[in-house]
C-alpha cells in the first residue's frame, strides 16, 4: 500500500494563504495580526486488531502524524482528531481516545519508538522549530465496520479567528483539516485498500464561554465534578517492610521456564478461613521484587458497563505508579495517572473538554478510620489505596475456596463477605470505584502462589452477578523501573487540590 504524506511546505502555504487576507485587513486597520498555524503531515491510516484478556477481538484504526511549529514563538499543540466512516447514508463517528494497550503495541511492535497520544502532545507548548510525532487511536469496537468513505478531522492546527460575542459566549471560526480516503478493491491482493483523496479545509463555528481568557479553561464546578467521579486510589505503599516478619522464608527462585512452585502450606477445607495460608502468601508477596503488570478493569453491567485499561508498576519499597484509560475512543475518554511516592498519593486526570485536575492525599493527614480496621496493622493507607492489594484488607476474614490456574501461575482463590465492620473502610474515598463504589455483597480474589500478587478481583451483588472486575496480567517480576517513575511533579499552571483539607472542611459543615 502506498503511503501518502502531506508535507510541511504545502500546509504552511495553504495556512498562510488562508490567513493572508485577514492579516492584511488587520494591518490596514492598525491591528497587529496574531494568527498562527502549525505544520502537519501524516501517514496513511491503518487498521489494528488486538485480542483482549477475555480472548475477544478489538478493532482499531490509527493514524501516525507529525506536527511542527514553524513560528518564532511557542505555540500550543492542542490537536483534536476524530474519525468518520460512511457507508451510503450510514455514518459512524469516533474520537481519538486513550487505549494504553493499543498504544503500547503500536509503539513497540510497529513503530519501534515512542510517540505522543493527544494528552502528551498538548502537555507543553511546541517550541519554535520543534516537531512531535503523535498517534491518533480510534477504537471502533468488537467488529470491523464496513465503509466506503473515511474522513479524519484534524482540529487545532490554526488559531481561532474571533467572530464576535453573544452575551457571555464568544464565537470563533476554526479551520479544520479534512484527510479524506475511500476504500477500493486492491490491485495487489484480495480485499480492499485505502485510496487517498485530495485533502480539504473546512470552516467551523465554535463558541466558548467567556471567562476572560483566550482559551477555555475548566470551571471549578466541572473540575469538582470530575474529581468526585474518579475517586479511586492507588498506592501500594510501604507494604513489604511492614509485612516482613521474623523467620519469614524467602520465596523460591522464580523463572517462567520453571514449573509453578507452591507455598509449603496445605490448603484448609474449602469455605473456611485460612489464616496460615494467608500469612504465608503475605510473606511470599513481601519477598517479591519489582512488578509491572497490565491492568484491565470493568465496572457495572449491561449498557452501563464501563471499561478501563492500563499499566501498574510496583517498587520494592511499596511505591507505585498506575496509568489507566477510561472509555477510550469516546468523547468521555479520560486518562488517569496515580503515583504514590511514599508520602503522598497523587492523582492526575486529563479529559477532553474538561482539562487537567490534580489531587493529593497525604499519608500523615489521612483519617484514622480510613486506614485501620479492628486494629489490624495490615490495613494501612497503602493497602486501602492500591486496588491490586485489596485482598489484604480482609485478612483472616478471607474464606479459602481452592486453587485455579491463571496463565502461567496457579492462584489460590479466596472470598470475602463484607459486613458492618467494613463500612467505614469501604465507604471511604480511597477504596475507589472497583471495590468501594461497587457496593458488592461478596468479593473474590485470586492470589498468585509464586508471586503473592493479586491476579484478579471480582465483586458480586446480591443477585450473584459480577458488578466489578479487576484483572492483572502479563506480570513482569523484577522489571526494570526507573526511580523517577515514582516521582510526580504537578504540571505548571494546574492547581493541586489537597483532598485531606477538602474532606476536613466538609466535615465541619
Amino acid at each position: 500500500m502506498r503511503t501518502v504524506k502531506t508535507r510541511w511546505p504545502l500546509l504552511a502555504v495553504l495556512l498562510a494563504l488562508g490567513f493572508g487576507l485577514l492579516a492584511a485587513a488587520s494591518a490596514r486597520a492598525g491591528q497587529e495580526p496574531a494568527y498562527w498555524a502549525l505544520a502537519f503531515e501524516n501517514d496513511t491510516p491503518k487498521q489494528l486488531v488486538l485480542e483482549d484478556p477475555a480472548g475477544k477481538l478489538r478493532f482499531f484504526w490509527y493514524l501516525v502524524y507529525r506536527v511542527k511549529n514553524p513560528a518564532e514563538k511557542p505555540l500550543p499543540a492542542h490537536l483534536r482528531l476524530s474519525l468518520k466512516l460512511a457507508l451510503e447514508k450510514q455514518v459512524s463517528d469516533y474520537d481519538d481516545g486513550f487505549d494504553n494497550v493499543a498504544e503500547a503495541h503500536i509503539e513497540k511492535k510497529i513503530l519501534e519508538r515512542e510517540a505522543c497520544n493527544w494528552a502528551e502532545l498538548r502537555a507543553t507548548p511546541l517550541k519554535p522549530g520543534e516537531s512531535r510525532e503523535g498517534i491518533a487511536i480510534f477504537s471502533v469496537g468488537r467488529e470491523a465496520p464496513d465503509f466506503d468513505k473515511m474522513t479524519i478531522f484534524v482540529r487545532g492546527l490554526a488559531e481561532l479567528r474571533p467572530l464576535g460575542r453573544d452575551d457571555n459566549v464568544r464565537k470563533y471560526r476554526e479551520r479544520t483539516l479534512l484527510l479524506r480516503y475511500e476504500q477500493v478493491a486492491s490491485r495487489w491482493r484480495a480485499g480492499k485498500e485505502l485510496k487517498y483523496l485530495p485533502e480539504e479545509w473546512a470552516l467551523e463555528e465554535v463558541s466558548i464561554a467567556d471567562r476572560g481568557e483566550s482559551e477555555a479553561q475548566p470551571s471549578p464546578e466541572a473540575s469538582k465534578k470530575l474529581q468526585e467521579l474518579i475517586e479511586k486510589a492507588r498506592k501500594e505503599a510501604e507494604r513489604r517492610r511492614k509485612l516482613l516478619e521474623e523467620g519469614a522464608k524467602p520465596p523460591p527462585e522464580k523463572s517462567s521456564a520453571e514449573p509453578t512452585k507452591m507455598p509449603t502450606v496445605a490448603g484448609p477445607p474449602t469455605g473456611r478461613p485460612a489464616p496460615d495460608l494467608v500469612n504465608t502468601l503475605r510473606k511470599v508477596a513481601a519477598g517479591t521484587p519489582t512488578v509491572r503488570a497490565t491492568v484491565t478493569e470493568t465496572l457495572g453491567r449491561g449498557e452501563r458497563q464501563q471499561a478501563a485499561s492500563g499499566t501498574i508498576c510496583v517498587g520494592k519499597d511499596g511505591r507505585f505508579t498506575l496509568e489507566r484509560n477510561t472509555q477510550p475512543g469516546t468523547e468521555r475518554a479520560l486518562k488517569e495517572q496515580r503515583i504514590f511516592d511514599g508520602k503522598d498519593l497523587w492523582v492526575q486526570t486529563v479529559a477532553k473538554g474538561v482539562g487537567d485536575a490534580v489531587r493529593r492525599w497525604t499519608v500523615a493527614a489521612t483519617k484514622k478510620e480510613w486506614h485501620t480496621l479492628d486494629g489490624r496493622p495490615e490495613v494501612d493507607f497503602a493497602t486501602v489505596a492500591n486496588p491490586a492489594r485489596a485482598w489484604r484488607l480482609f485478612a483472616d476474614d478471607l474464606l479459602y475456596l481452592g486453587t485455579e490456574r491463571l496463565g502461567r501461575e496457579t492462584a489460590y482463590v479466596f472470598e470475602a463477605r463484607p459486613d458492618k465492620r467494613h463500612d467505614a473502610l469501604l465507604g471511604g474515598p480511597l477504596t475507589g470505584e472497583v471495590l468501594g463504589k461497587a457496593a458488592g455483597r461478596r468479593v473474590r480474589f485470586w492470589i498468585g502462589s509464586v508471586t503473592g500478587f493479586q491476579l484478579r478481583m471480582q465483586v458480586y451483588d446480591e443477585r450473584d452477578q459480577v458488578v466489578a472486575l479487576l484483572e492483572c496480567s502479563d506480570l513482569s517480576v523484577d522489571a526494570p523501573v526507573p526511580p523517577d517513575a515514582f516521582v510526580f511533579k504537578p504540571p505548571a499552571g494546574v492547581e493541586v487540590i489537597d483532598m485531606n483539607a477538602a474532606f476536613a472542611a466538609n466535615e465541619k459543615h
